[in-house]
């Protein structure tokens, strides 16, 4: 099976998402660790750092999804969007992690 183990200890299975494997301190501590645009950049900016800035950017209601919205890459990290559309796989493994995150924080 493959899997990765993440900042809780829980085991990751990609060939076998199960929600309670899925845990919000995990997914702030990874995406805190990533940097956007593959770190083609000139100071350090988290995927979490975009998260926390998109969620005050919203009505509040939307907030927690704003959040949320990246939180797939704590599983499958960041890909550059061009790169992401010439990988049909990874973005079906994207979909199945989102579909489950946003099944266990009640996301639409």
């Amino acid at each position: 099976m493959s899997f990765i183990k993440t900042f809780s200890g829980k085991h990751f299975y990609y060939d076998k998402i199960n929600k309670d494997d899925i845990v919000i301190n995990d997914i702030a501590v990874s995406l805190s660790n990533i940097c956007r645009f593959a770190g083609h950049l000139s100071h350090f900016y988290s995927v979490a750092q975009h998260a926390v800035l998109c969620s005050q950017l919203v009505p509040q209601e939307f907030a927690f999804e704003a959040l949320m919205h990246d939180a797939t890459e704590a599983y499958c990290q960041d890909i550059p969007a061009p790169l992401k559309h010439l990988l049909p796989d990874y973005k079906r493994m994207e979909e199945k992690i989102d579909a489950v995150v946003r099944e266990k924080y009640g996301l639409p």
